[in-house]
């Protein structure tokens, strides 16, 4: 039997080589053939025949025979410059689609496959970072073509398709910032405990980290946090849903910047905008940092890296100033993989209330973090995206409905939104620039975010707005691509 199995499958492998045989002889013996002394009509239709067939290598010979024996032949150059566009040889396919056009400068069709040539090559240099050629095509093509496919894969590469609003412009990191409830105001701090160089200045050392105000359009910036020399650095601050208060984790103690340039012993502080009085909520000699509010603004939700914790997330009731750890239980550290880093900062990260205050959103995980959300009771938990790619910075549509994120799933940072169930994910953002703390504005029409395009130094992070009721236009996407020739 075993023998008989053998056999059939020996009798297979022969029939299939035999196949394969038939086949290439037949393409030898049989496919259209072209003498040198043939007519440049006999040569192109040759080529047609070969183009029909999707053999473009084929039809190189019989095209560049007919432009040997015409060399004013418009429609023989046009076809080289297809079959080598086909083929991917795009210095040649530029080279031949230049000539079609200068023997027929009208001609919209050779005009509109340099354009694609040149999206291509553009293509190619920004995939290798090569920015200033990527960028001298793609304003070639945003200039001559009438392809809209064209224009919308260029603003894909070089951010997405929606429009995006640069609104800090420092010589400091801008980060972490958010909106009040009404929309009306984006907090942030300016982090300036950074060295700066590369713009023409000497290597100087700059103060502390900074809470800033202004309004949703830029203006009326306003700096929230003491302007004495020797205040320590103030982060990560949040407003209370009502807008009086604001919360933010702020250092003990001002290292000096040669030693550390993160002080991991902070506590929660929290101000009252109408009073100017400022109070501290915890009292601990390790981490606690990134605060936010609940819905009601009775407790705020913390990450804290306090000593025989098995987790890293606390609630504080502002009434009573009791604090509690929301437990992980010791399977789910399990199955996300939490671990802690060194130096004791444990993960997981960013934690944020649902709008209905019975959930809380954070990213967990080290080699690959994951968006998660946890009930308040933690007696459930819920991954919302896959294993394979790095999420992380989550933060809900104010609605409670979608999800904004940062991920590098193209290999890129880029910004994703997900409905609150993990579904309909959708990419926002194809620039590759490095992007964190995307945050939904109230009416769920725009998501600000600190980001650092490509090119920038480190460290040099910028608020941006994306406005998702708003695609870039034509004109406005030409202004992209010069500050991004400026910033390389």
């Amino acid at each position: 039997m075993k023998t008989k199995k053998t056999l059939l499958i020996s009798v297979f492998v022969f029939i299939c080589i035999a196949l394969v045989i038939i086949v290439r002889f037949s393409l030898t013996h049989f496919s259209p053939k072209i003498s040198p002394a043939a007519s440049r009509e006999e040569c192109l239709k040759v080529a047609c025949r070969y183009l029909d067939k999707d053999e473009p290598e084929s039809a190189i010979y019989p095209l560049l025979l007919a432009i040997e024996k015409d060399e004013d032949d418009f429609r023989a150059h046009f076809l080289l410059a297809k079959v080598y566009h086909q083929t991917r040889i795009y210095h040649l396919a530029e080279k031949e689609c230049k000539i079609s056009l200068k023997l027929d400068p009208q001609s919209r069709e050779a005009l509109e496959l340099l354009c694609q040539i040149k999206f291509e090559q553009g293509r190619v240099s920004w995939k290798d970072k090569n920015l200033q050629p990527a960028l001298a095509e793609f304003t070639f093509v945003l200039e001559e073509s009438e392809n809209q496919k064209l224009v919308d894969s260029i603003a894909h590469l070089t951010g997405g398709t929606f429009k995006i609003t640069r609104l800090t412009n420092d010589l400091f990191c801008d980060d972490a910032p958010s909106f009040s409830s009404d929309g009306k105001r984006i907090i942030f701090h300016s982090d300036t405990s950074y060295f700066l160089e590369d713009y023409g200045l000497k290597k100087i050392e700059v103060k502390k980290s900074r809470i800033f105000v202004m309004d949703a359009n830029a203006e009326n910036k306003t700096c929230l946090s003491s302007q004495e020399e020797n205040e320590t650095s103030e982060r990560f601050a949040h407003f209370s849903h009502d807008g009086r208060f604001v919360v933010y984790e702020k250092e003990n103690s001002s290292p000096h910047i040669s030693d550390t340039i993160f002080n991991v012993d902070r506590d929660i502080f929290i101000k009252d905008s109408d009073s100017n009085e400022v109070k501290r909520l915890t009292h601990n000699d390790t981490y606690d940092g990134l605060p936010s509010f609940s819905p009601d603004d009775t407790e705020i939700i913390f990450v804290s890296d306090r000593p025989g914790g098995r987790n890293s997330i606390y609630r504080l009731n502002l009434k009573t100033r009791e604090s509690n750890s929301i437990s992980l239980k010791k399977s789910w550290d399990e199955k996300i993989g939490l671990i802690r880093r060194p130096r004791g900062m444990v993960l997981p990260y960013c934690p944020s209330f649902s709008p209905d205050g019975k959930k809380v959103l954070l990213h967990a995980g080290w080699n690959t973090r994951g968006v998660f959300l946890l009930n308040t009771d933690s007696k459930s938990w819920r991954r919302l995206t896959d294993r394979r790619n790095d999420c992380f910075f989550p933060s809900f549509s104010f609605d409670g409905k979608r999800i904004v994120f940062v991920s590098g799933y193209s290999d890129e940072e880029d910004l994703y939104v997900i409905d609150a169930d993990g579904s309909n994910q959708m990419r926002l953002t194809y620039d590759g620039g490095t992007k964190r703390y995307p945050s939904f504005a109230p009416d769920g029409k725009s998501i600000v975010f600190a980001g650092k395009r490509k090119g920038e130094p480190d460290n040099y992070f910028e608020i941006y707005l994306l406005h998702l009721d708003q695609t870039i236009s034509r004109e406005k996407l030409k202004e992209r691509l010069k500050d991004l020739e400026n910033v390389s």
